[in-house]
């Protein structure tokens, strides 16, 4: 029954037992599936256009929580039967808005929801499919993490440099406890110990923490009137999350580093295996190479993931308690793919890691930079279709982890002095460099594209390096930075002011030398731009001023609108992206080349 999407959400509390909620790509769109773990059976509950991307299970697995956003994912959570029938708001009173989280108590008797209208996160809780009850709310963006397992303290996460990295709301009188972070420590709220107050009337238990500090990240606990506790022998040089494990007072860690993934089962209280790579405590689980794309554990400990590497299609895997793979179903699974290699590329500031996946024939090969957004994601050893469709139609496919990637360490993620862009590009130009002098990649067929935050460095790219790309395709870009500051979301600003050291007004010149369109006079094109008339973390108004420059200097373009908001879910549309980059590269590889006088605005 369709593609696994995401791991299972398993209902927790003993009644529940057996019962779990799936996300499953069902005729190309995302959606709810409802799944009976003793038969086996699995009933689609959503059938939404758009696909649904949030699902929940309630602890006594008798109902389905899913967030009906539409396009936009704007919208509200509902509550549909497990086995079957229509479905209602999950709480009554609670006002349309993004979706900022969901939790329940232990037993399932109080939900809470998080979302976010205007410029507020608003938390409401209630009993499930009864009216719900604000109970805080506040300017700015802000997640719920997770319920106390009593129902008393919400936990929501903030930007974890900011002094309300972790809020703890008690949901009786609504009064707050505060964590903050910095940018010397950075906190994230991950999720209260489920065992913690079993028996124990009135108490909180521990609340999980990821701290980032010292150039790692380091496992933590806080406990009310306490502080943050970090747990040293829990330490990771790159990114890495955790959760408690079922059963005593263990934690499931996922490391991510140089693209690649790594499960270990840990003692949050002592180093019981004298410590894995880099000194960080644990039991590595036998994980074939690749990238972990989600995680949860059941409650009898098995550890279910979707896993891909760039040989092998997604598919999930199972773990059992022992740490054995014991279920690989065949769905998916190995296929032929073109291959794909680890490059480096030697840096003053650090080497820059990429992968390059090669097209069938002898090099040198045309290439394309296919740059990721954030910019606080990476690249990954995974599938990507994009990945294949180009590398099937001849190109060499490099995706590099510039300088902001997650992944490598903090100072890499956070370490290129306020160089906005530029820092990236320079990346990408070295890379570029170096697989052209070895001879690999064709100096004069070299395009970037990109998505997001990745299409706003390919733009940056065409106007500050024009020379070194053919061509670019830039999808749901930033064009005008200045403009975008001004029209995105309350949360992206805040991105913006970390990454700048604050606005627009306050640091004209950073975003002016940050922004594609201060160098449009100099793009030498062509380039494909791809907006999306809804969008609201990269607005049209913004491209729109972009496109406008471009016309002014005659540089040749051309743009394709799409209804919608920042990102089309349905594979269809993924589809059709995708072949109109493909067909514009090889129109663009006959008739325009690197250093070809401007041509009309297309």
């Amino acid at each position: 029954m369709g593609t696994p999407s995401s791991s299972p959400g398993f209902a927790a509390a003993a009644a529940g037992g057996g019962r779990a909620v799936e996300t499953r790509l069902i005729d190309g769109a995302a959606q709810a599936v409802a799944w009976d773990l003793r038969s086996g059976h699995r009933r689609v509950v959503t059938r939404r256009p758009h696909g649904v991307h949030l699902s929940e299970i309630e602890p006594d697995g008798s109902h389905i929580w899913w967030f009906d956003g539409g396009d936009a994912d704007y919208g509200q959570w509902r509550r549909s039967p497990f086995h079957g029938g229509d479905p209602r708001p999950g709480l009554l009173g609670v006002p349309l808005g993004k979706p900022r989280g969901v939790g329940f108590d232990r037993e399932g008797a109080l939900a809470a929801v998080c979302v976010g209208t205007a410029h507020r996160s608003r938390c409401f809780v209630g009993s499930p499919g009864g009216t719900g009850r604000e109970v805080h709310a506040a300017e700015g963006h802000r997640w719920l993490a997770d319920v106390s397992p009593d129902g008393t303290v919400l936990a929501l996460a903030g930007a974890p440099d900011g002094p309300d990295a972790v809020v703890l709301c008690d949901v009786r009188t609504g009064a707050t406890t505060t964590l903050a972070g910095s940018r010397e420590r950075r906190l994230w709220a991950l999720e209260f110990d489920p065992d913690g107050t079993a028996g124990m009337e009135g108490a909180v238990p521990q609340l999980l923490l990821m701290v980032e500090r010292d150039a790692a990240f380091t496992v933590a606990t806080w406990s009310p009137g306490g502080p943050v506790r970090c747990r040293d022998h829990l330490t990771f040089p790159s990114t890495a999350s955790a959760g408690w494990y079922p059963g005593g007072r263990r934690l499931l860690i996922q490391h991510e580093s140089a693209g690649r993934s790594r499960l270990l089962i840990a003692d949050l209280d002592r180093d019981a295996d004298g410590g894995v790579d880099g000194g960080a405590g644990g039991r590595e689980l036998p994980l074939p190479e690749g990238t972990v794309h989600d995680v949860s554990c059941a409650p009898d400990g098995s550890i279910h993931c979707i896993w891909s590497s760039a040989s092998s299609a997604a598919v999930p895997l199972v773990i059992d308690p022992d740490g054995n793979i014991a279920r690989a179903p065949a769905e998916g699974g190995q296929s032929q793919r073109s291959a794909t290699r680890d490059v480096w590329t030697a840096a003053d500031y650090g080497d820059i890691h990429s992968f390059l996946t090669s097209p069938s024939g002898d090099p040198p090969w045309p290439a394309v930079f296919l740059v990721h957004g954030g910019p606080a994601t990476h690249d990954r050893d995974g599938v990507d279709p994009r990945v294949e469709a180009l590398s099937q139609a001849g190109y060499a496919v490099v995706r590099t982890n510039y300088r902001g990637s997650t992944g490598y360490g903090p100072a890499w993620q956070h370490g290129f002095g306020r160089r906005v862009g530029l820092a990236q590009i320079e990346d990408l130009a070295a890379v570029r460099a170096q697989l052209v002098d070895q001879g690999l990649v064709a100096g004069d067929r070299v395009a970037v594209f990109g998505y997001s935050w990745g299409g706003y460095l390919a733009l940056l790219a065409m106007g500050v390096q024009p020379e070194l790309w053919s061509a670019g395709v830039a999808v749901y870009p930033i064009g005008d930075y200045v403009r975008c500051f001004a029209e995105t979301t309350p949360a992206l600003r805040e991105v913006d002011v970390a990454m700048f050291g604050g606005t627009p007004q306050q640091l004209p010149d950073r975003y002016a030398a940050a922004s594609p369109a201060t160098y449009a006079a100099h793009v030498r094109g062509p380039l494909l731009l791809i907006g999306a008339t809804g969008d609201e973390r990269c607005p049209a108004g913004q491209l729109e001023s972009y496109i406008g420059a471009l016309r002014r200097h005659a540089v040749p373009h051309q743009t394709v609108w799409r209804a919608g908001g920042h990102a089309g879910p349905h594979l269809d549309e993924q589809s059709r992206i995708m072949s109109l980059a493909l067909g514009f590269l090889g129109a663009s590889a006959s008739g325009v080349t690197v250093g070809s006088p401007k041509g009309g605005a297309a």
